[in-house]
């Protein structure tokens, strides 16, 4: 008998498992809308429901509603689908963090609260990628395999500096960036380290696909104390401390009356009238030049000047050019035609 009724339960399992499943005879879970579900107070974790709004499985961690695993991004990688991304449908920032620091966030300018009333900050509809990090400052690094040392960066220091570092030649290194505290700031732009990397200016020709260059800064010689070096137009390093291989121009004035001189001019041709010519402070200027022709048809006068046999004149006379030159103590006469 036993037997018997051991064979009549295997016999009726078989038959059930290929049993067609009938849909009334489905687990189901209770369903909400959105609003019903955050109305629900008293919630144990783990409980679950479903979203009729959302059309997901919503599951209680013990502090809020959260969607399932097969619902969220996942940590070992998805399979992404047209239309997938990983971001918000409201207007929302959308925050990335590390250790619990917030590192990127990316939203619109005014859901970001950067919205200032300075030129190119005013725009609340702009969507932009806020660079964030720990005390204020963050830093933005590429990656640079070859680069032996300095790794490409862009980065803010805590004096509100924004500065560009990287990589040259595998060894060396360039910056150009913001510097200075409390309203000095200024603009740096440097080249490292052994002494004669050029700083070169160049534009390029769609003609011939071709780099040319318009004017270098090196230093002299790869030496900690090379001197600086400017040529332009030269394609290697100047022979001077200025070089320019090509015509140069200097301000030039006609005048029929009196004159202040300012860093503005360098040569003055009297022509006619009664000029006069007033020379600034030679302690103000040191090293500076004008050259003074004067055919206005009398001798006219100047400030005083050490003239070149050494004692000193306030005349310029008709027919004859000079050249002054400040030694930052008198204005020197250095030639006289």
């Amino acid at each position: 008998m036993r037997k018997a009724f051991a064979i009549l339960v295997f016999v009726l399992m078989v038959s059930a498992s290929y049993a067609q499943i009938e849909a009334g005879l489905l687990f189901s879970l209770t369903t909400g809308s959105t609003s019903q579900i955050n109305s629900i107070t008293g919630m144990q974790q783990g409980q679950m429901l479903f979203n009729s709004d959302t059309r997901e499985l919503l599951v209680f961690n013990g502090t809020n509603w959260v969607t399932t695993s097969n619902s969220n991004w996942l940590l070992t990688g998805n399979v992404g689908n047209n239309g997938s991304f990983l971001g918000t449908t409201n207007d929302v920032s959308m925050d990335i963090r590390s250790n619990n620091v917030s590192t990127i966030e990316v939203g619109r300018r005014q859901t970001l609260g950067l919205v200032q009333n300075y030129n190119d900050y005013t725009d609340g509809n702009q969507y932009l990628t806020y660079l964030k990090g720990a005390n204020g400052i963050s830093a933005l690094q590429f990656q640079a395999d070859a680069a032996s040392f300095y790794k490409p960066m862009f980065f803010t220091n805590s004096d509100g500096n924004f500065r560009l570092k990287g990589s040259a030649a595998g060894t060396d290194f360039f910056e150009i960036g913001s510097n200075g505290v409390s309203n000095a700031g200024e603009l740096e732009f440097i080249i490292a380290d052994d002494g004669a990397e050029p700083f070169l200016f160049k534009r390029f020709d769609y003609r011939d696909q071709q780099l040319k260059e318009l004017f270098r800064i090196q230093g002299s010689a790869n030496a900690q104390n090379a001197k600086p070096r400017v040529g332009v137009n030269t394609g290697q390093m100047a022979n001077s401390t200025f070089e320019v291989n090509g015509s140069m121009s200097t301000a030039i004035v006609r005048i029929t009356s009196s004159i202040t001189l300012t860093e503005d001019h360098h040569t003055i041709i009297m022509t006619g009238g009664s000029p006069n010519i007033t020379l600034p402070n030679a302690n103000s200027c040191q090293g500076r030049i004008y050259i003074v022709k004067n055919y206005s048809g009398a001798t006219r006068s100047s400030s005083t000047y050490r003239a070149d046999n050494g004692g000193t004149s306030t005349q310029i006379r008709n027919g004859r050019c000079y050249t002054f030159q400040s030694d930052g103590v008198e204005w020197q006469q250095i030639i006289r035609d």
